[in-house]
């Protein structure tokens, strides 16, 4: 008696679909680290022009903390125009300025070394590995720092838009990341490979 030796039946391969939680999880991913990266080309592109209107709005929102009142007293000024006028005739707006300039340079750095790796990582959860959403966890939660000190910043209007937008994103981020639809199909991706 001889035995017909056949294969085992294949399994037909299935076609998984990915849930819309995983798209609207890269979508709020990819938009908070591309509010942070905005907002810090905007702060290095500005410039002299920027860091002096960033100078000029710290001294009017508090000048009693900028010295600007006892400066006012001193001179016999009204305004905190008359200090600037006062501190460019003594020679100290540029220093003023420079120092506005570092601190914008400062903020947009911060603010890039967390959102780039928010971006990368966000991009590679398109699979949705879970070592890819722990690391968009971490980030996004990392970027809530410099998203915070964007929201926060006096006389930078654009800043503090994108702050907001990527403080929201990257909190929704975070919630999205962990729906049991992303990991149940990030399961199914790994035992159907």
């Amino acid at each position: 008696m001889t035995y017909q030796q056949t294969a085992p039946p294949q399994a037909a391969p299935v076609s998984l679909k990915r849930p819309a939680t995983l798209l609207a999880f890269v979508i709020a991913g990819a938009v908070s680290a591309l509010s942070g990266i905005a907002a810090a080309i905007h702060m290095m592109a500005g410039g002299r022009t920027l860091a002096e209107q960033y100078a000029t709005d710290l001294m009017n929102s508090d000048p009693a903390s900028m010295g600007i009142d006892e400066l006012l007293s001193v001179t016999g000024g009204e305004s905190t125009g008359d200090a600037i006028e006062t501190l460019k005739s003594m020679g100290f707006w540029e220093d003023v300025v420079t120092t506005a300039s570092a601190e914008l340079m400062l903020k947009s750095i911060v603010a890039l070394i967390f959102v780039l790796p928010l971006l990368l990582f966000t991009l590679l959860a398109m699979k949705a590995a879970t070592w890819a959403r722990v690391l968009v966890t971490i980030f996004a939660v990392l970027s809530l720092l410099p998203h915070l000190i964007l929201a926060i910043a006096v006389g930078l209007p654009i800043e503090q838009g994108l702050g907001f937008v990527g403080l929201a994103t990257a909190v929704l981020a975070i919630v999205l990341a962990w729906l049991p639809a992303n990991g149940r199909y990030a399961k199914a991706r790994k035992f159907a490979a």
